[in-house]
């Protein structure tokens, strides 16, 4: 039974969990122009009159000399307030001129009673601290016996000068739940958790990082999410209707699936190759839009953003009140990308000025600004990727471990002119990612090998300001396309079609419809259906052959009622979800001389079972073919192996089409895994869990809870539906009194408490039937052990 609740309480339930429900006050638009005015003349930059800074929130929180002056939530208390209202003038601040209005002293008193709200990206002076351009090269501390990693080696001497404890490891089940939805954004199976708990080997942490980053279609699924909101690509929305948008999907997707290096990455998308240059050509927007807003300042923003962490949107009106960058300098950006000669707008007003292709840093060289726009952008590739510019790498090695590790050394990791909190971390991971060939899966690997990936996460009270240090790894909340795939994959209620055009197929090389055509296929089909002999949805099958030749290339027609993924030798060769399309390939390399494993995890969703192949195996002398039948071996997981067990024929249906028509029937789709969030357009429910819509540069996503999730995940139609779909299937599986345990090894890594055990029955009193698997479901998926990784 789907939870409801009357409007009224659930309002009250979000104001007691402290979810807003009016809009606060704004502090860029509202708060920063009156601080500006009568503040900053004397508490900005250098000035500290009274002892006050108000250069960022924490100086000013931090009080003067008097002690503070501002508490969050608590205007009665923040003496400040009490200043600038005051009529006498003895004591009123500021002390010159008719001081705040009665609107402006309103303003802030809502601010403090909400919580002063201020974004750590900005800043109303300078402390004074300004990253270095070039790599800065670190020694490294000298090691433990027992922590010989070189992130563990910084870290630890940080944590000992502060006389602060190591940090615990986590347990096997809290590490595999990270390392997975990190790496792949899935969650572990059951099986796999089983697993890697029985395995005793040392080294078992670093293989299973191996094994993960090993899972290249997995992989690109899941770092589309990232990559997608780093470069604003999207398969829908703003742009795309009018074709003022190109989507750069295939080209991003492939390079991540072939792991290309992130420096060739950045020149590709600079410099405007086939496939990529959607990034940089930006949005044409419909109708008049403001001098920020042209694509030639598009250009300036998401370059210096996505490549440098520099935040260009306030220098594209005015000169930046955040940091140091001028409306000059974005102008001159946008010039290496403009086809013509641009004039200078300040806050839309021309200013008489013109522009100079040039960028920011002449010290590692400059633009010809006579050069051809596209000889600009090649030029603008290389400088952005010179060896010698340290805040490129910087930038993105601080973007990967914000995502592994919860928070970023630099933090916002759009303010890469705010001080790290570990700048020898910071410059040495820079240069090792450099030195390792700009490699991102090998620096993924690096961090996730260190004992400080492995540590146990930081529970911290409240969200961690500019004084944060590091004691571990942070909590994180699954982004939503993490928890949808979980979802999916938990219920198998994945999406039939993706929104992405991309190639996922299993298979190295797919051959040509000629090579199939060619291909000695037998002229009938003698292949059993088969399946376990109790009618479990999920089944393992298995067969070994001895082979005393290499076959030349091997044909597999191959499907299932209604999904399964076949193996060969531990290597994943074809999936299907579509049972009516039956799997037809053909591949080199497959089989070795000796033993062979062919192996076939099945599932089915409701109505029929039954898995059915026939592997063609050409060699010199001839063919070998292999079909299923009663000589296949079938488990249920956690069960033994006993022989497979022949099902009815489904006679002549799609199967023996598949072999007449000669033609590689799903050369594609067939071999691809279940469809993934990150490859569907968005949609409500998404859009809800902080999904944005990519028509501006996302770097990191909301954490905090909003109404609208709030609302969604309680009594959203989209989640509805998903659950009692998911219910309905997972309410055929055998055993079903097993499922409360199964479900929480499953979505949450662990197995049920006893007291937990007794509470799930007890909803579901006792009757695991569709209507009880789906209040399990809910119940497991609202948690927060679910919708956080710890």
């Amino acid at each position: 039974m789907k939870p409801s609740i009357s409007l009224p309480i659930f309002i009250y339930y979000l104001l007691c969990l402290g979810v807003p429900i009016f809009a606060k006050v704004d502090f860029v638009h509202q708060v920063m122009p009156v601080l500006k005015k009568q503040c900053a003349e004397c508490h900005t930059e250098g000035k500290k009159k009274g002892g006050l800074s108000m250069n960022t929130r924490n100086e000013f929180l931090a009080g003067g000399e008097g002690g503070e002056v501002a508490v969050p939530g608590d205007p009665s208390e923040s003496y400040f307030l009490e200043l600038v209202a005051s009529e006498d003038t003895d004591d009123r601040m500021p002390p010159k001129g008719p001081g705040l209005s009665k609107e402006e002293v309103e303003t802030l008193h809502q601010w403090v009673a909400e919580g002063m709200e201020w974004p750590e990206e900005i800043r109303l002076g300078d402390s004074g601290w300004e990253p270095k351009l070039k790599p800065r090269m670190v020694d490294l501390p000298n090691p433990t016996k027992e922590r010989t990693h070189a992130i563990d080696r910084i870290l630890d001497q940080d944590l000992i000068k502060r006389n602060a404890p190591l940090p615990n490891p986590a347990t096997d089940e809290t590490f595999l739940r990270r390392a997975y939805l990190d790496t792949i954004g899935l969650l572990p199976t059951p099986e796999e958790l089983d697993s890697f708990l029985n395995n005793e080997s040392k080294t078992k942490h670093k293989v299973l990082v191996d094994q993960l980053l090993s899972r290249n279609i997995s992989y690109a699924d899941h770092w589309m999410t990232f990559w997608n909101d780093l470069l604003r690509n999207d398969y829908t929305g703003t742009g795309f209707i009018t074709k003022g948008r190109t989507q750069i999907t295939t080209w991003l997707y492939q390079a991540l699936r072939d792991n290309k290096p992130y420096d060739q990455m950045t020149r590709e998308l600079i410099d405007a190759q086939k496939d990529a240059a959607g990034f940089i050509n930006g949005i044409k927007w419909r109708g008049t839009v403001n001098a920020s807003q042209t694509r030639n300042m598009q250009f300036a923003q998401n370059v210096s953003q996505v490549f440098l962490g520099i935040n260009m949107k306030c220098a594209s009106c005015h000169d930046s009140f955040i940091d140091r960058w001028t409306l000059q300098e974005a102008y001159d950006l946008a010039a290496v990308f403009a086809e013509e000669t641009l004039e200078l707008e300040r806050c839309d007003i021309p200013t008489g000025k013109m522009a100079t292709p040039r960028w920011m840093f002449p010290e590692l060289g400059q633009i010809d600004p006579k050069a051809s726009k596209k000889d600009r952008l090649k030029q603008l590739a290389a400088l952005m990727t010179h060896p010698e510019n340290g805040r490129f790498t910087r930038t993105i090695v601080n973007r990967i471990w914000a995502k592994l590790m919860g928070r970023g050394i630099v933090h916002p990791v759009d303010a890469m002119h705010t001080k790290p909190w570990n700048e020898d971390l910071l410059d040495y991971l820079a240069i090792r990612f450099a030195k390792d060939g700009y490699d991102l899966k090998k620096f993924m690997r690096f961090v996730m090998t260190s004992h400080a990936y492995r540590s146990r996460s930081d529970l911290l009270s409240e969200e961690p300001g500019a004084d944060y240090v590091y004691n571990g790894p942070l909590p994180k909340r699954m982004s939503a396309e993490q928890l949808m795939d979980s979802i999916w994959q938990v219920t198998a209620s994945h999406p039939k079609n993706a929104n992405a055009k991309v190639d996922r197929s299993r298979v190295a090389k797919k051959p040509t419809s000629v090579e199939v055509h060619k291909f000695p296929w037998p002229d009938k089909i003698t292949s059993k259906w088969i399946w376990s002999k109790d009618q479990a949805s999920k089944i393992n099958l298995r067969k070994e052959i001895n082979l005393t030749e290499k076959p030349v290339r091997a044909g597999i027609l191959a499907t299932c009622d209604n999904a399964f993924n076949l193996t060969i030798n531990g290597r994943s060769v074809a999936q299907s979800t579509i049972w009516q399309k039956p799997v037809k390939m053909v591949q080199r390399d497959l089989f070795k001389i000796g033993i062979n494993t062919i192996e076939v995890e099945a599932e089915m969703f409701g109505g029929s079972q039954g898995f059915v192949a026939q592997l063609v195996l050409q060699n010199e002398k001839g063919v070998q073919v292999v079909e299923t039948g009663k000589d296949w071996e079938a488990q249920i997981p956690g069960q033994s192996w006993t022989p497979a067990h022949v099902e009815k024929d489904y006679g002549q249906g799609p199967w023996h089409k598949a072999l007449q028509n000669r033609d590689i029937q799903d050369g594609k789709t067939g071999a691809e895994p279940p469809v993934r969030a990150s490859l569907v357009a968005n949609d409500f429910l998404m859009r809800s869990l902080g999904r944005p819509h990519r028509d501006q540069v996302v770097t990191s996503r909301p954490s905090s809870l909003t109404t609208l999730q709030a609302i969604d995940l309680a009594n959203g139609e989209i989640l509805s539906n998903t659950l009692r779909e998911g219910a309905k299937n997972l309410s055929r599986l055998e055993n079903s009194n097993n499922i409360p345990v199964w479900l929480y090894r499953h979505a949450l890594g662990r197995t049920p408490t006893e007291a937990e055990k007794q509470t799930l029955l007890a909803v579901s009193n006792n009757l695991l039937n569709q209507q009880g698997v789906e209040d399990l479901l809910w119940m497991v998926f609202m948690q927060p052990d679910f919708q956080i990784i710890r």
